[in-house]
């Protein structure tokens, strides 16, 4: 089985800077409408048997423009709540809380937003392990997943075996990528075949 994980299109707080975590949903632009429908044809030689998205609307967006099957919302791949800091700048939300902000971009095993409201590490973990024990012992052989930045990056790095504190060495999935994950043949573990590729101009 695979899963192609595809992180939404491009948003104006995404070209803002802006924390939107599972609060702020602001509208993919314009241009990514463009962008997604290249990652389409990118994957429209797939024969998907399930399609799962975060319930979030630019998740939602992406994944409809993605593919006509029908998109079922799964929470799981909401995006990180990031509490209180979410709708700022990233900028404001470094000089509000600079230790938390740096951890959860470098040093993702020493991050603990508990005093802004943030959701933990275990907790988004926890989702997608939840998530992947549903997908291993299913019939299906391709699933395709459309979230977000911080919980995609994550999540899709925890299922391959990454730990805690080497999840974020190679940065974050970029919007519009096709990041894709295969289950060994006993459908126990997965391994990466795809990380964070894109398909802009």
């Amino acid at each position: 089985m695979r899963i192609y994980f595809v992180r939404h299109g491009k948003t104006e707080w995404n070209l803002e800077r802006r924390l939107q975590g599972q609060k702020g949903d602001s509208p993919l632009l314009s241009e990514s409408v463009a962008s997604v429908k290249r990652v389409r044809k990118v994957l429209e030689d797939v024969s998907f048997d399930e399609v799962l998205s975060s319930p979030q609307k630019r998740a939602m967006t992406t994944a409809h423009l993605l593919t006509d099957l029908p998109v079922k919302p799964d929470k799981r791949l909401a995006e990180w709540n990031f509490g209180e800091l979410e709708g700022n700048l990233i900028t404001e939300a470094i000089a509000k809380e600079p230790e938390q902000m740096h951890y959860s971009r470098f040093e993702l095993e020493k991050f603990d937003g508990s005093s802004f409201g943030a959701e933990s590490v275990e907790s988004v973990l926890k989702r997608w392990e939840s998530l992947a024990r549903e997908l291993l012992h299913s019939p299906f052989h391709n699933v395709l997943l459309i979230g977000h930045g911080a919980s995609g990056t994550a999540g899709v790095r925890h299922l391959v075996g990454i730990p805690v504190e080497k999840i974020r060495e190679e940065g974050g999935l970029e919007n519009n990528t096709v990041t894709v994950l295969e289950a060994d043949e006993e459908r126990e573990h997965f391994r990466m075949l795809t990380w964070n590729k894109s398909y802009d101009e």
